[in-house]
């Protein structure tokens, strides 16, 4: 299995030490660069991409998710991973972008689910079907049968041949799910990219896209290179 390549973002030296300990028992962990502000975790992705990103959500210069975010606009962006001794704070992180999150003190098993996680989405697993529980019935939507995600506060809106279904799930772990072909546009939305047929652009550099059977859905300028690469990648 390809090794990952792993940045650390915790300001905590001991904190930090047990995560790479526990990192350490894993054979596809490759390189580990630590970080123990934003400021430095900026410079090491200014000269290296990452496979997977463990991030504090509080950090001495800011907030972790600031620099989630961040990461999040690029089309091969890492696996975002937050670190938190406050459950409460894992929803912020999730709405910010995340693929995961960990309290602290990280435990083995929650570092062994969180790097599974990452192995299937970053190492060719074919995409799932999306499973969406509506009262009593649970539903198997295919990837190739979703047009777009849209967020409204806690759940995901998955259009998918004609209908609208809700999945409480942070839109970044369902775009790692749904695989190659999806492409994230703005901070609340998903298109699959070969569906895109026009884009009409504001003066401040934002604007909406227009999917094949008529669907408008927003784009951020923040996301606009990702759109462009993956339109033109069709």
């Amino acid at each position: 299995m390809p090794e990952l390549s792993v940045l650390v973002v915790e300001d905590n030296a001991l904190a930090r030490a047990a995560l790479l300990r526990l990192l350490g028992a894993h054979a596809d962990i490759g390189t580990v660069i630590e970080a123990a502000t934003l400021a430095d975790a900026r410079a090491s992705a200014a000269v290296q991409s990452f496979d997977l990103v463990f991030l504090d959500v509080c950090l001495p210069d800011g907030t972790g998710t600031q620099f989630g975010s961040e990461l999040s606009m690029h089309v091969q962006g890492p696996a975002l991973v937050y670190l938190t001794a406050d459950p409460g704070a894992a929803v912020e992180a999730f709405r910010q972008g995340a693929f995961d999150y960990l309290l602290k003190p990280v435990a083995a098993a929650d570092l062994a689910r969180a790097l599974g996680r990452v192995r299937e989405a970053r190492h060719g697993a074919p995409p799932a079907p999306i499973e969406i529980r509506e009262g009593s019935l649970t539903r198997f939507i295919a990837p190739e049968l979703i047009a777009a995600v849209e967020s409204a506060g806690h759940y995901q809106c998955v259009h998918a041949a004609g209908e609208v279904h809700l999945v409480r799930q942070p839109i970044a772990a369902l775009l790692a799910r749904l695989g190659p072909g999806f492409v994230r546009v703005h901070r609340s939305v998903i298109v699959r990219a070969s569906l895109v047929t026009a884009m009409e652009t504001k003066r401040n550099g934002d604007g909406e896209l227009e999917l094949a059977g008529g669907k408008r859905v927003r784009f951020s300028c923040s996301f606009r290179g990702n759109l462009e690469r993956a339109v033109g990648a069709r």
